[in-house]
């Protein structure tokens, strides 16, 4: 440690006495200011970081890494190797005002990450996002009722109206729904090879509904996706703008992503077990399953009245009717 900064690294050499020697000239090169290479302004350093990104991660992930770095490249000014863990600080109070814990967050992922690639490039010695991060919530969660479910699928289009269908009887995720290929749907089930997690790699069975939907979507399909993007049917499509439209006109507010959490919470209060319902929703464990299992105030009454049902049964109590409450 030097005026607060930590510096971390081997030496790669497996003789003690020599790795003492180069840890000694280290320790001199840094009291002496001297880097390996001279680190370049933030901007630069990122856009640097932003071209291996694409050529190196999923598009998913660089896509999170280029949204992040428009709240870093807004703070953060001068030089990459002049950030340190007071500014990151400074950062995390910034950004906080700007949006949730959640996607404070994010965002300070995002620059971990970077900053670990500028130790690999010899910008900087140590990483300075060791700043702890923000207290997280469950999140919002919209469960649909049945009555919200009809309302919905019957006002929207094509093809929003069937990836509803898809996602309400499946459980899959929005960007799962739209990668769906030909050859992933057979008899009975549907095959999810597109992972967001190793975990999220499943078979699916489908309901005769869902089935007939994606069936029919197959054999209309002009290229290999069943939800086909409209400029190249050999893409699949990326967002569904049609669901915010249908939404203003029926006067609903929920996001697509919740139709994921209607399935979960109905297949926890209709009996199924968490285990199951772990693997269907393709969840790395049972605590994450039960972020998404929120019954439904009625179903609350339901469970309430059981106890009551049966001490009336066998005492002989007054058994009352009891009203769903929100």
């Amino acid at each position: 440690v030097y005026n607060g900064v930590q510096y971390r690294g081997s030496t790669h050499l497996t003789h003690k006495t020599a790795a003492m020697r180069m840890e000694a000239r280290k320790k001199t090169d840094i009291v002496m200011g001297k880097t390996r290479k001279e680190a370049p302004d933030f901007s630069k350093f990122v856009e640097e970081f932003l071209t291996l990104s694409q050529a190196q991660n999923k598009a998913s992930t660089h896509k999170r890494y280029r949204v992040s770095s428009k709240p870093l490249l807004k703070f953060f000014r001068g030089k990459v190797s002049e950030i340190d863990v007071a500014s990151v600080e400074r950062f995390k109070v910034s950004r906080l005002k700007e949006c949730s814990p959640a996607g404070v967050n994010r965002d300070l992922a995002a620059l971990r990450y970077m900053m670990n690639f500028a130790i690999t490039q010899g910008y900087i010695e140590s990483n300075p996002v060791r700043v702890k991060f923000l207290q997280e919530g469950p999140g919002e969660m919209r469960i649909l009722s049945h009555d919200e479910e009809k309302l919905f699928i019957d006002n929207a289009p094509q093809p929003l109206k069937d990836i509803a269908i898809v996602m309400l009887q499946t459980g899959m995720r929005p960007n799962e729904v739209y990668s769906i290929r030909k050859e992933d749907v057979h008899p009975g089930f549907i095959f999810v090879p597109k992972v967001k997690t190793r975990f999220a790699r499943r078979n699916i069975p489908l309901t005769a509904e869902a089935a007939a939907v994606l069936e029919r979507r197959a054999k209309e399909a002009k290229g290999s996706y069943v939800f086909p993007s409209r400029l190249n049917p050999e893409k699949p499509m990326t967002i569904s703008r049609s669901h915010l439209t249908v939404c203003r006109k029926t006067g609903l507010q929920f996001r697509l992503y919740d139709l994921r959490h209607t399935f979960g919470s109905r297949a926890a209060m209709a009996g199924g077990d968490l285990p199951t319902l772990k693997e269907l929703m393709g969840h790395s464990s049972i605590t994450l399953t039960m972020r998404y299992v929120h019954p439904t105030p009625a179903h609350k009454v339901e469970a309430m009245q059981k106890p009551r049902t049966f001490n009336g049964g066998h005492k002989g109590g007054h058994i009352e009717k009891m009203e769903p409450v929100n």
